[in-house]
């Protein structure tokens, strides 16, 4: 009789391309936002971006960081709709980048565009 031998090999870990961005960054723009005066404003990591929102649920901009302390800003198309329904339907669609420059400003131009911080407050 011939004994047979099974090697299991260890599952492989699958690699993502995407790295996860500073936990602490997301914290940052919400502080910026609440700083400006913005009180319903929220941001959470999303890989490696940190989406803005007002409401429960109300996504608007998405802040991308592109090295050298520069930051990328970009709206939600009009039409991609918010929430669950979005999620659902796999239409989280984002505009072209707008707008690159420090963090700061980003938040900022994010603010005024959705109308969440009047052009006189913030200087603009």
């Amino acid at each position: 009789m011939t004994a047979q031998v099974t090697t299991v090999w260890p599952a492989r870990r699958q690699r993502t391309r995407a790295r996860v961005i500073d936990p602490t960054l997301s914290e940052r723009v919400r502080l910026m936002a609440l700083g400006l005066g913005c009180r319903g404003a929220w941001a959470r990591a999303a890989g490696l971006h940190v989406i803005l929102g007002m409401g429960p649920d109300e996504a608007f901009a998405r802040i991308t960081p592109l090295g050298n302390h520069a930051y990328g800003l970009c709206f939600r198309s009009p039409g991609a709709g918010n929430g669950e329904r979005a999620l659902a339907t796999g239409a989280h669609r984002w505009a072209p980048l707008l707008l690159i420059d420090g963090l700061a400003e980003v938040v900022e131009h994010a603010l005024v565009g959705e109308g969440a911080l009047p052009r006189r407050v913030s200087g603009m």
